[in-house]
Formats: C-alpha cells, structure tokens, sequence
C-alpha cells in the first residue's frame, strides 16, 4: 500500500474507491484515540522548573551583567517564559485539533453514505461535510459505474499528506518542551513571536488546494450543477 500510495503522489486524478482511504492509512482510529489522550505538558510543571532554575540560566547571568535589578530580571524572565509556553500550547494545541479532524474526515470518507445520488440529511456529518466543501473534495457516483462511490486520488494524498505533516510538527513540539533550555531563551521579540506564533496556527489551518481550486474554481460546485441538471435544482 505504501508503495501504491506513492504511485497515488504522481498521478492525481485516479478514481479510487471511496472506502480504499481506510487501506492507505489503516491507523486513522488508533491515531485519534491517541490524540484525544494527548496533553500539553502543565503550567504548574513549568512554573516549578522556572522558579527552581532561572538563576543558574545563561539569561539571568547575563541580564545581571546589564545591571538590571533582580526583580526586574525576575519579571522579565517570568513574562518571556510564560509567552513562550502559550505559543507552544496554542500551536500543539491546534495541531491536535486539526489531526484530529482529518482522523475522522478519513473515517467518514471511508463510511461515506451510498444512497444514490446524495446522501440523505440524516445520513450527513454537518462538520466533516463543511471540510469536504472547504478542501473541495469530492465523493459521488461516476458515469458507467453506478453503485460504487469513489474519490479522486489527490483528494486522499492532501488528507494524508497534511496529517502525517501535523504529527511530525506534534513530535517535534513535545521534543522541544521536553527539556529546559527553551524556558530561559530568547530570540524574539514580544511582537515577533505573536507574528510568528499566528503563522504557524494559519499554516496548520491551511490545507494543500485541490487543482480545481489552484485555478479559482470548485469541483465540488461543478457536480452540484451536473447533479441539478440531471435530479432537480433541490437535489442538493
């Protein structure tokens, strides 16, 4: 499957069937348990190696030798500490969220209702619905080959792609706070690290453009016209 799924990369517009995405990333369930379980590590951790450590930081002996006073170093560190900690939560926090909706948009699409030619409300996730419109991925019956449901091959490769892309950038987040160092470092200034901060969370809000897209169109609208012309304007 791996092998297949890198065929998948080069060649965008084959017709798989819909349910073959739970094969190309078998571990969709297990991976949102573990997320769900995941926890950033606690404030009152990090406020405790703060306070038991700052005076022997390259930091505050340097802070020292600009002869600021040593509550105004205090100070200093504390807030630089505690911003650093709410960017990193904020960031790990929102990786989580958003693998942990693209675990359950891979299960939905894998699941996805087979009433001919849409699915009924009732048979709907709203939300994973809203997803599928936003990354304009489509999941419908193709002509000479009704009863089967299928998706495009690109649309299963951005889903992958962008998961597997937030657990490596969790991994690396809880390697970075696994140690000390970052708690008495500073290399932005208060502004920066919010700009910085604020492009890592749209980047990770971001999803890779479906080639209809690319060209300022929408696949997804396209089928909507096909499927009103052939059922109905109501249809869908």
């Amino acid at each position: 499957m791996k092998e297949r799924y890198e065929e998948l990369k080069k060649f965008g517009n084959i017709l798989l069937n819909y349910n073959e995405i739970l094969l190309f990333y078998p571990d969709y369930f297990k991976t949102k348990i573990e997320l769900q379980n995941e926890s950033f590590i606690s404030k009152e951790h990090i406020d405790r190696v703060f306070e038991e450590n700052y005076k022997s930081s390259i930091l505050y002996d340097r802070l020292v030798k600009l002869a600021m006073d040593k509550e105004e170093i205090y100070e200093f560190m504390k807030h630089n500490k505690d911003l650093k900690y709410a960017s990193l939560k904020s960031i790990f926090d929102k990786l989580v969220e958003s693998s942990i909706n693209l675990c359950e948009l891979i299960d939905y699409i894998g699941h996805y209702p087979t009433t001919y030619p849409v699915p009924k409300e009732e048979e709907k996730n709203l939300k994973m619905e809203e997803l599928l419109e936003k990354y304009d991925i489509t999941i419908r019956y193709y002509l000479g080959d009704i009863g089967e449901v299928q998706i495009i091959s690109n649309d299963v490769v951005r889903i992958i792609d962008k998961l597997n892309e937030n657990l490596e950038m969790i991994n690396i987040v809880k390697g970075k706070v696994e140690g000390n160092e970052w708690l008495f470092t500073r290399q932005l200034s208060d502004i920066e690290r919010e700009k910085v901060t604020n492009e890592i969370i749209n980047d990770i809000e971001s999803f890779p453009l479906s080639s209809y897209q690319k060209q300022n169109k929408s696949l997804r609208e396209e089928e909507k016209k096909y499927l009103r012309l052939q059922y109905g304007k109501n249809v869908i």
